[in-house]
């Protein structure tokens, strides 16, 4: 069988492992789209063959892959490249419809809840509001191609969205603020954590327990100083990748113990 050019240059005098060799040059076919989805990759046996190379190296090359979300195996029809990842940038605020129009992707959204409720104790301290103020808490499951890809809880300071809950929940909500209400955003902070999927979330998902999810915070505020968004994210690790632009002295990491 005839393998991509860039399978064939693989050097086992180099003091790079073979393994991952084969890992890097299969990455590289995959992001050309020769490779496309739903067309199953050459069998462990015909990369083996054709390479000359082990089976326990391409065994070893394909399940890195799969680890990282780039291929996905399946039972007794082979291998298959996964959908490509959805990349959020952390640079500015966008939302979610945005950023899958920009990446091609059809987005929807199923909306699970939608409540007024007085804000909890940790959100009175994130959102900046006095006790007693009302919040709009949006629960929804937002969807890539049909998809599910995140589960989003939003609470919104219902001071600055009256009779928000009346309005059409299953668009961008970031457009519903902007030409409805008027609101600017002036800034945001968003920070980002791997969980495990519980069962509830793994369901919803369509994952299995226990699965690595990249949990993000983020809140927003507008242009008049006030606390305008706090939203929890769960996003399939699978599908889902964040970029950020660093400039010198102005983006920081902060790394943290979980353990």
């Amino acid at each position: 069988m005839n393998l991509p050019e860039a399978l064939l240059h693989l050097n086992p005098q180099a003091p790079i492992p073979l393994y991952l060799q084969l890992k890097e040059a299969m990455l590289q076919v995959l992001h050309s789209g020769v490779w496309p989805e739903g067309k199953p990759l050459p069998s462990e046996r015909e990369l083996s063959e054709g390479l000359s190379i082990s089976r326990a190296t391409v065994r070893q090359a394909i399940h890195e892959l799969e680890l990282e979300g780039w291929l996905e195996r399946k039972q007794g029809r082979g291998t298959f490249p996964r959908p490509a990842k959805v990349e959020q940038p952390l640079a500015r605020v966008t939302g979610f419809s945005e950023n899958m129009r920009l990446a091609g992707i059809e987005p929807s959204t199923r909306l699970l809840s939608a409540r007024l409720e007085p804000a909890p104790a940790h959100l009175l301290k994130a959102m900046r509001l006095r006790p007693g103020a009302v919040v709009a808490v949006i629960t929804r499951l937002r969807l890539a191609d049909g998809e599910p890809l995140m589960l989003e809880r939003a609470h919104l300071n219902y001071a600055l969205t009256p009779g928000l809950l009346g309005h059409d929940l299953s668009g961008s909500l970031y457009d519903l603020l902007t030409h409805t209400y008027r609101l600017r955003f002036a800034r945001g902070e968003e920070s980002i954590q791997a969980v495990k999927a519980e069962p509830w979330l793994a369901k919803a998902l369509g994952i299995p327990r226990g699965a690595v999810v990249l949990f993000t915070r983020r809140t927003v505020t507008t242009d008049t100083g006030a606390v305008l968004e706090h939203t929890e994210r769960y996003g399939r690790a699978d599908r889902c990748s964040f970029r950020v632009n660093l400039e010198g002295d102005n983006t920081q990491i902060t790394l943290r113990d979980s353990s």
